[in-house]
């Protein structure tokens, strides 16, 4: 069985957030869409932010923590 947890994103652009997640994953990868100057409207650009698990609170809710080093 596959266990749900509800997890808290800490530091950077998504600070606060909550989200659901399905057996711990060791990184998450937010995006945020940018605004293109382009006329050409079927070009996408998404900045990225990664967020880690802190290896520091194993057994209470999971916590990310920002990883500014990150791309």
């Amino acid at each position: 069985m596959t266990v749900q947890e509800s997890a808290t994103l800490v530091g950077g652009p998504a600070s606060g957030l909550r989200v659901t997640v399905t057996g711990r994953p060791r990184m998450l990868i937010v995006t945020y869409p940018c605004a293109v100057d382009a006329t050409d409207t079927a070009v996408r650009v998404d900045a990225m932010h990664v967020y880690r698990l802190d290896p520091h609170a194993p057994d209470g809710p999971p916590r990310y923590g920002y990883d500014p080093a990150s791309p």
